[in-house]
């Protein structure tokens, strides 16, 4: 009986141990302030506040390229997407929605990669 009674308390402390961690791994992520860098052949274009819901349509850039393919890049509660794209695969659209640091979504055609990092 003694030992069926150290097995209980033992799963109990496990499972206490586990649901702990697991909010507090939920809680501390959602607190870092986040932003996306936005890179066009490896040089920052943009950076996006990931804490201000807003659209921005990406096509000319501010060194007087333009971009193959316009985009339409989402930001809406804490997460970034690609919404539109008129390159022929739609690849960073298919990748969703992203919102963790080190998340990027690329699109090989207008060679733009947007990565999540610590603000």
């Amino acid at each position: 009986m003694k030992k069926f009674k150290f097995d209980i308390i033992l799963i109990s402390v496990l499972i206490i141990g586990l649901v702990s961690w697991l909010v507090f791994w939920a809680i501390s992520g959602s607190n870092v302030n986040k932003k996306a860098i936005v890179e066009y052949n490896n040089e920052e274009i943009l950076e996006i506040d990931l804490n201000v819901d807003q659209e921005i349509r990406l096509h000319e850039l501010k060194n007087g390229e333009t971009l193959k393919y316009e985009m339409l890049i989402v930001v809406k509660k804490g997460y970034i997407f690609v919404k539109e794209n008129d390159c022929p695969n739609h690849d960073c659209i298919k990748e969703g929605k992203k919102n963790k640091i080190g998340d990027t979504i690329i699109c090989l055609p207008n060679r733009i990669l947007i990565r999540i990092v610590k603000a």
